[in-house]
């Protein structure tokens, strides 16, 4: 078995007197894939900003690489080798896309302003390591040949990459991914789900938050299922699709799969090999 890399032990968060998560937990194996799944409003998106950051829990324990990192600061976790992705595009459309993808490297660079105003060649050597592991980092997506181009000029699936690229430049131990295939058409859709399992086959850890069920079950390694703020179902994709209370959840306690789904589907690791 897999070390686990992230453990989430009894979160709890409220916004209000709305509970968006209540006593959820799940655990994260090292250098697999887990998707977080649940209809419209079962705090997926609140899990994944309580685990990065962006919101402190008001109860429970994130634990990540053996320490808590309850309310730390995203670019503090970054430095600790845990980076995201968001719902919205956060691409500047203005800067080149290689540019775009050296500000994923900001949070662990390591010079000071006096360094970078003065020009050092201390300043100079990093600016070069850090070009470089951007055009790496763009070449592993398959985006090289657009490095130069105005990000605002890339499809919207080809921006997704570009921020996919951002989130790994800095080459960290777990990818948060809020809704990576979100606004794609089935083309670019499969594109990513190769990214994703190319990225996992790279040693790098991931959790996605998804609605397309069948990318989910294609590339996950294990499922956890939210509802109303609470987790009901954790599991291998095939055993989430046979799940009663994941059944009634999505299908209103119909006996049957969920539509569009392979009851069988190619274990993750077959179809990234294909």
């Amino acid at each position: 078995m897999p070390e686990t890399l992230l453990s989430v032990r009894d979160l709890d968060m409220s916004f209000g007197g709305v509970q968006a998560l209540s006593q959820v937990s799940f655990a994260v194996p090292a250098g697999r894939i887990t998707a977080v799944i649940g209809p419209n409003g079962a705090g997926k998106t609140t899990a994944i900003n309580c685990i990065s950051g962006v919101y402190r829990p008001r109860g429970g324990r994130v634990v990540f690489n053996g320490h808590t990192i309850n309310g730390q600061a995203p670019h503090v976790l970054a430095r600790q080798g845990l980076t995201r992705t968001f719902q919205n595009l956060q691409v500047f459309a203005n800067l080149s896309v290689l540019e775009n993808v050296m500000v994923g490297l900001h949070a662990v660079t390591g010079r000071g302003f006096v360094s970078a105003m003065l020009r050092l060649p201390a300043q100079r050597a990093e600016e070069r390591r850090i070009r470089q592991q951007a055009r790496e980092a763009l070449e592993f997506l398959g985006l090289q040949d657009s490095a130069s181009l105005p990000a605002g000029q890339l499809s919207y699936g080809d921006r997704k990459r570009v921020e996919l690229a951002r989130a790994l430049v800095a080459k960290p131990k777990l990818v948060l991914l809020d809704e990576p295939v979100a606004g794609l058409n089935p083309a670019e859709t499969e594109d990513m789900g190769q990214a994703l399992l190319a990225v996992r086959q790279q040693g790098v850890t991931l959790v996605l938050v998804e609605h397309d069920m069948s990318l989910v079950m294609r590339v996950s390694d294990q499922v956890v299922v939210l509802h109303f703020g609470r987790k009901i179902a954790q599991g291998d994709p095939q055993s989430i699709q046979r799940h009663p209370e994941v059944l009634r959840t999505y299908l209103g306690g119909r006996d049957e799969p969920i539509p569009g789904l392979d009851m069988d589907p190619a274990p993750p690791q077959e179809a990234a090999r294909a």
